[in-house]
């Protein structure tokens, strides 16, 4: 028997059930309002009864019928209603939900969990990140306040106003912000600043903010180890997605460019003084700083490297002088130089100190874009700078922050090209810094840190959610295989001539394939965390929580756009006109 002869028999019966019981309690009400003698109360004397004509139906029970078939189809009409209107808000995957995790089984991940881990930290107010609902009991996902996660999701599919945003806004300490778009800053800035200062900085007019203060990125320079760590953000940051460094040009432009920055800041010079270096590559200047401050090998490296031949010495320095191109910007000086001919010293804006901010509630918002003229390797250099402070800060306090702080690392691949997360990233949670990475595909990892290190962040992030978007195919196979399959029975049963007889087949089947995950409904998540099995969530963009109202004022202020354009975007976006990527 099949399951469409299953469905045939229920239906069968239920519909017995209704019209017998429904006539045997309309000839007893009947009976009963009429005045007559009541019926028999077995259901097989009082159908014989009528039968036969020696059980009177009166016009009462017709009454009673026909008010209890209206009642019944009010409630069918209640029923359907409620069921279309659930069905709206199912997404084709939904159905796959009862196979992955629930319950008993995400208890860590649960608000009682998450809750019992931020007592254990004494962190108050939330108690974590709200990842989603989980489809199949309506639970809440919650990302604990020592979880660190690595998010993959394609463009356009809700990742700024579905984690990044809600996020930042449940921060209870301070905030990195990183993205390449303003609508995460006009979104979030007016609720943050309510707590505490808020810092944007801005070199590539994003957001069209002003530098009305600045970040000198030579005072992260304290020695020859930091000056290579800033290299190496320039040198990152400089190069192409996809490209490979050259063995010999590169470690040597990497070699000088060091030293010029130590130089630079033990000079207590500006950063464009370097690019003028570079760019004269004779320049005594540099050797003579480093060999007033003792640093020997750094000046007769420089020395050496200025007495090879035209050509190799030109090579190094025109590679030197491409990794730091982006000092050539105007705008992004503004942001990281005196102005005005101004010495270090003497410019009177407020500079940011990133061991001050490590001590605070503050939020600062790093925006960059990829392309021509990105200031990547100074985003890069500013987030590492607070991350090492906050480190520093998290050691002195014990090993761990006294709140945590939250690093919400959006376009992780193009803003902030941290070559040395992976290496970071797995110590990061026990210190209190809570590090949220976004990316748009895995091959975006892929070219940054190489596939063994992308693997590592991967493995090391306690959280992983895939939002959707992604067409990867190698990546989503990997994927499918790590949500599993699901077991099921298959029961049949045949007749014939000897008689009946019935088979029990166990079959596997893939939760997700590679096509599902491909076309993952918007507003639906796959999570990945320690512990649990995978679990669909449906996702809690901002205009659904507590803050709404808050970050529609934030929004209002600081948003550019006129109000009345919103209105014909949200129609166009289908729903809020900041539903963003």
């Amino acid at each position: 028997m099949g399951l469409g002869d299953a469905i045939l028999v229920w239906l069968a019966i239920g519909f017995i059930v209704i019209v017998g019981g429904g006539a045997y309690a309309a000839v007893h009400i009947g009976s009963w309002m009429a005045g007559l003698p009541t019926p028999p109360g077995h259901p097989i004397d009082l159908i014989a009864g009528l039968v036969k004509g020696k059980v009177i139906w009166p016009d009462q029970a017709t009454v009673v019928v026909v008010v209890m078939a209206g009642l019944v189809l009010a409630l069918a009409a209640v029923v359907f209603w409620a069921w279309r209107k659930g069905a709206s808000k199912r997404a084709r995957v939904d159905k796959a939900a009862r196979y992955l995790g629930r319950g008993k089984n995400l208890t860590a991940f649960s608000e009682k969990g998450a809750q019992a881990t931020a007592d254990r930290l004494g962190v108050a107010g939330k108690p974590g990140i709200v990842v989603g609902k989980v489809v199949s009991t309506g639970q809440t996902f919650i990302q604990s306040w020592e979880d660190l996660s690595l998010d993959i999701w394609g463009p356009r599919t809700g990742k700024s106003t579905s984690r990044v945003m809600p996020a930042i806004l449940d921060a209870p300490g301070a905030v990195v912000s990183t993205s390449n778009k303003r609508d995460v800053v006009d979104g979030t800035r007016g609720v943050r600043a309510a707590t505490a200062p808020v810092w944007v900085f801005d070199p590539q007019k994003i957001a069209q903010e002003e530098p009305d203060w600045w970040w000198n990125p030579l005072s992260y320079v304290t020695d020859e180890e930091k000056a290579y760590k800033l290299t190496q953000h320039f040198s990152v940051g400089s190069r192409v997605p996809g490209s490979k460094p050259d063995a010999y040009f590169d470690p040597k432009a990497e070699d000088i460019l060091s030293s010029y920055f130590l130089a630079a800041a033990l000079g207590d010079l500006p950063i464009t003084q370097v690019y003028f270096w570079v760019t004269e590559q004779v320049s005594q200047e540099p050797i003579e700083i480093l060999k007033e401050h003792d640093y020997e090998l750094q000046y007769r490296g420089l020395e050496s490297t200025l007495k090879l031949a035209d050509k190799q010495r030109d090579g190094i320095f025109g590679t030197a002088e491409k990794m730091i191109q982006c000092l050539k910007s105007r705008n992004t000086l503004r942001w990281v130089a005196p102005t005005g001919g101004a010495t270090v010293a003497q410019d009177a804006r407020r500079q940011f100190n990133p061991h001050a901010f490590a001590a605070s509630q503050e939020t600062i918002y790093i925006l960059s874009k990829e392309g021509a003229g990105s200031a990547a390797p100074l985003t890069t250099a500013l987030t590492v700078a607070i991350a090492e402070a906050m480190e520093e800060r998290a050691e002195r306090s014990g090993g761990r922050l006294p709140k945590p702080a939250l690093f919400a690392l959006d376009e992780l691949a193009n803003v902030v090209r941290w070559a040395g997360l992976p290496d970071q990233f797995s110590h990061y949670g026990s210190k209190g810094l809570i590090v949220m990475g976004i990316l748009q595909s895995w091959s975006q990892g892929v070219e940054l840190w190489g596939e063994a290190n992308m693997r590592k962040i991967w493995s090391a992030a306690n959280v992983k959610v895939y939002g959707g978007g992604v067409a990867e195919e190698g990546f989503l196979r990997a994927l499918s295989d790590l949500i599993g399959d699901y077991s099921y029975t298959n029961v049949s049963i045949s007749s014939g001539k000897s008689g009946s007889s019935r088979s029990r087949q166990e079959g596997k089947e893939r939760i997700f394939d590679v096509s599902n995950l491909a076309e993952l409904d918007r507003g639906r998540a796959v999570v990945l965390a320690s512990g649990a099995p995978a679990t669909l969530v449906r996702t809690m963009p901002w205009y659904t929580g507590a803050h709404k109202e808050a970050v529609e004022a934030s929004i209002k202020q600081y948003s550019p756009r006129p109000e009345e354009e919103a209105v014909p975007a949200a129609a166009a976006a289908g729903s809020n006109p900041w539903v963003t990527g």
